[in-house]
């Protein structure tokens, strides 16, 4: 099966942005607790 790029594209952007927005998120509670 022929991947779409676009389609991976939007996967990985979909994948990757609530990931690292909560990333950012736990950092944040980390330094403030601290």
């Amino acid at each position: 099966m022929e991947i779409n790029t676009l389609a991976f594209l939007a996967v990985t952007l979909f994948i990757t942005v609530p990931t690292a927005f909560l990333v950012v998120l736990y950092v944040k509670t980390i330094s403030e607790s601290n």
